[in-house]
């Protein structure tokens, strides 16, 4: 399973709800926007010769002019290099990158507290076979588990596989976000949007769990959807009795438990 955090003022809860769940959409960040503006943070590494850099060419864009190839080669020498090869690049990179932040576990107190507006939000439980959707979205690019290191990935320009090359930097984080255990699906788009959007069969979401605090008409209008979609589970986060650790229980369609306190 994999699961969306989902937060937002009370008054919007079930609009969202009924966009993101029962309607299956999809928003996915513009990565210039992130709350971490250091993502997608890499070291360049130039080829490691002429020779190289021209076979790689051959192999993987036969069709550049020498004048093409000249250029390209200059551009890791002088006092332009870290520009054309590091920063230039990041910034393409930050604004045509979208992101689809998933999460590869639900019963983190962070992630509750930072995503889900202090459990007053709740958590989307996605199917696996979710993942087969989305690599058919238009301007899919990749996805997969985010790794979380304290140096950043290395691009080793006109190395390898070219549609291999970017996805050490879109899937790494610093090591203080490993809390998130995130898992991200990326897209590319036209430059510099807030988000873009996306819809999947509603039929691939499992079910949601509810935060402790959710209020009384997210929680009417989960139960309101179950009753539609007999598959579809209706669960809220509350604590283990003498633990801290989370636990998802049935919500039942008419009582309620104060899971805040217990």
């Amino acid at each position: 399973m994999l699961y969306k955090f989902v937060g937002g003022d009370d008054d919007v809860l079930v609009e969202v709800f009924d966009k993101a769940v029962a309607e299956g959409g999809l928003k996915f960040g513009a990565a210039w926007a992130f709350n971490d503006p250091f993502e997608f943070k890499f070291t360049s590494v130039a080829p490691a010769s002429r020779e190289a850099f021209d076979a790689w060419h051959l192999i993987h864009a036969p069709d550049k002019t020498p004048q093409q190839l000249d250029n390209a080669w200059d551009a890791f020498a002088g006092g332009s290099a870290d520009w054309n090869t590091q920063m230039l690049p990041r910034i393409h990179l930050l604004g045509s990158a979208y992101v689809l932040c998933l999460a590869q576990r639900w019963d983190s107190h962070l992630m509750w507290a930072h995503y889900a507006r202090s459990h007053r939000g709740f958590a989307i439980r996605y199917r696996a076979e979710v993942l087969d959707e989305l690599s058919g979205l238009e301007g899919y690019v990749g996805k997969g588990p985010v790794v979380y290191r304290d140096e950043v990935p290395r691009l080793h320009w006109f190395d390898g596989d070219p549609n291999e090359s970017m996805g050490p930097i879109i899937g790494t984080k610093s090591s203080e976000w490993a809390y998130e255990q995130e898992y991200r699906v990326v897209l590319s788009g036209q430059p510099q949007e807030d988000a873009v959007y996306r819809t999947i069969r509603p039929e691939l979401i499992d079910g949601v769990i509810l935060g402790a605090r959710a209020p009384e008409p997210l929680i009417r209008r989960a139960i309101d959807l179950r009753r539609l979609r007999p598959d579809f589970s209706v669960d809220q986060a509350r604590s283990r009795a003498g633990e801290f650790g989370l636990v998802a229980s049935r919500m039942d369609d008419h009582s309620r438990v104060i899971g805040e306190f217990l």
